[in-house]
């Protein structure tokens, strides 16, 4: 059996894949840099994989579980800089019994958009395309659980599409106030130039940094992932990182109907100062924390976050 512990360790990995299957999503192009090295993701669980055409892009998912509940399907959306892959450990989880379907969120991982990005993407624009990915795959209301960037999109998809969202979940987000342009340029853009070349291209992070700034318990193996997860999305991390920077997202949770559970790791040293204030908002909710974890939960602490998404979930 595999425990909590040694899904944090990359030796993990490959035990995971004899108990998971060897379902490897192939080669995704690196975003970083065009003519650069493709990059694979871990191994997850997925028994399928697909790819949507969208205006500009396409959207890359992977699914696992089959329905036998009558609930709606789970969808999973990932952190910035993060892919699908990041809820290998937690997915089947949430599968017993369930339609669970992961998305590479724009630009990121597997989904591809044309040409030079943007200077902002907005987050507006990412719950618009997931909206009308779930159209075409002809799915009307899906429980929504997003974390960091993830959580941030399902806040608008689940405040402007009330219909579409069952239940809603925001793992270790930043549910910010909007900033303004020059407030971009000065709290983002000018403080993150250790963490991008002068081509806009990420550049490998230490351990210790996620430590420091997450409260990553399990900062040496999750580190080396997110390299590589970084470095497939490439030159979109900045412009959704000022996507979720120039949204209201804390004025936008006061629209959310939807049952919601915040989910917080118990060393977070990010993303708990949003709390009280989403609490607040929240017409509809309650938090749950996750020992032993950074904000990173689902990767620090799969087990544990798994048991508390679940019942979230499955509650009636």
């Amino acid at each position: 059996m595999i425990n909590r512990r040694d899904l944090a360790t990359g030796a993990a990995i490959t035990a995971a894949a004899a108990v998971f299957g060897s379902g490897a999503r192939a080669q995704i192009p690196s975003g970083a840099a065009s003519g650069a090295a493709s990059i694979v993701p871990p191994v997850g669980p997925w028994t399928k994989f697909g790819d949507l055409r969208r205006a500009g892009g396409t959207l890359h998912y992977a699914t696992l579980g089959e329905d036998r509940s009558g609930r709606p399907p789970i969808v999973l959306l990932h952190k910035l800089g993060g892919w699908l892959s990041d809820w290998r450990f937690v997915a089947p989880v949430l599968a017993q019994g369930r339609r669970v379907i992961a998305f590479d969120l724009p630009g990121h991982g597997g989904s591809q958009w044309l040409g030079t990005a943007p200077y902002i993407h907005t987050l507006g624009e990412s719950a618009a395309l997931l909206i009308g990915a779930l159209d075409e795959m002809g799915i009307d209301r899906v429980d929504l659980l997003g974390t960091s960037l993830g959580g941030c999109v399902a806040v608008p998809l689940a405040a402007f599409w009330p219909e579409r969202v069952a239940k809603l979940a925001i793992i270790s987000s930043a549910l910010g106030v909007r900033r303004s342009l020059a407030e971009i340029a000065t709290n983002i853009d000018a403080r993150q130039t250790a963490l991008f070349d002068a081509g806009g291209n990420p550049v490998p992070t230490a351990p210790a940094m996620i430590e420091q700034i997450f409260g990553i318990v399990h900062a040496e193996a999750i580190n080396v992932e997110g390299i590589a997860s970084r470095k497939a999305a490439g030159h979109w991390i900045q412009p959704t990182e000022r996507g979720v920077a120039i949204t209201d997202i804390a004025g936008t949770l006061k629209r959310v109907e939807a049952p919601t559970l915040l989910v917080y790791g118990d060393r977070d040293k990010a993303y708990r100062k949003f709390q009280p204030a989403a609490e607040a908002a929240l017409k509809h909710v309650r938090t749950a924390v996750v020992p032993n974890s950074g904000a990173f939960v689902i990767q620090d602490n799969p087990a544990a976050a798994g048991a508390v998404l679940k019942a979230f979930v499955e509650a009636r």
